[in-house]
């Protein structure tokens, strides 16, 4: 009869650490953004809503608001510095792999395995897992100016209030935050999930059981696998590729191994 292991966990709590270091850059993003706009940009577009003939000033408003964002951008890498933005990306990776590392030890412990013992696999894995992280975290920066120019440039053109568009700058920064979390729980199951196989299979497991979160988030094409036993070496097709468990986008599933 099949042991049964402790169950596999799922890292919550790394997770949120990971989503509270990007809000915190986020928010001193918000906070840099909007101080421009109130002190540099808003004069200007007050200004744009006024008739004034070009000819006769020797730098029209777009051209103050283009450099007031470009002013944004540059201030801006004193907040995403490469290695507060590496940091954050190295703490969450390493977290996961505590996480991780102590859960499938106590599994393994049924059997007298220590899976964890030999993994030449390990230090290139965080290494790319950190430097991915680090392009997501660098991408909520980059995609934020590009929304902002347009929300400001825009929104000057076509005859937005001031107020108006300082509100879109800040639901935009909302749009970010959302972005992060995402970012976290996808990122956690993901990393989650490779470890578990490979640190799995390391012990001799070769099948498992998924596991949903059973909670209202759960989606339907999860809850069907939810207790189904796969193989690592087949893993069941969501949508239109095979995943492990945590590796489908935001999954917070994980794999319980089977012990013969």
């Amino acid at each position: 009869m099949p042991k049964i292991a402790p169950p596999t966990r799922f890292p919550d709590a790394v997770a949120l650490s990971y989503y509270r270091g990007m809000k915190r850059l986020i928010s001193a993003l918000k906070k840099l953004s909007l101080e421009v706009f109130d002190e540099q940009i808003k004069p200007e577009v007050v200004n744009y809503k006024k008739r004034y003939d070009s000819t006769f000033i020797e730098d029209g408003p777009l051209d103050i608001i283009q450099r007031a964002i470009d002013i944004i951008k540059g201030l801006s890498l004193g907040i995403f510095t490469s290695s507060e933005v590496h940091s954050i990306a190295n703490t969450f990776v390493n977290g996961v792999n505590v996480f991780n590392k102590s859960n499938v030890q106590k599994q393994g412990a049924i059997k007298g395995i220590d899976p964890t013992a030999y993994e030449p696999w390990l230090q290139e894995y965080m290494r790319a897992s950190v430097s991915e992280n680090v392009r997501y975290i660098s991408k909520l920066r980059d995609d934020y100016f590009t929304d902002i120019e347009t929300i400001v440039m825009q929104g000057v053109k076509r005859g937005h209030s001031p107020k108006q568009i300082r509100d879109e700058l800040v639901e935009r920064v909302g749009l970010s935050l959302k972005r992060a979390e995402f970012i976290a729980i996808d990122q956690a199951g993901t990393i989650l999930g490779q470890m578990t196989a490979k640190r799995h299979q390391q012990m001799g497991v070769s099948k498992f059981t998924w596991v949903t979160s059973k909670d209202e988030r759960v989606r339907k094409t999860h809850k069907e696998l939810d207790n189904e036993v796969f193989s690592y070496l087949d893993p069941p097709t969501v949508g239109k590729r095979k995943v492990l468990p945590g590796e489908d986008y935001r999954c917070r599933c994980v794999a319980r191994p089977i012990f013969d």
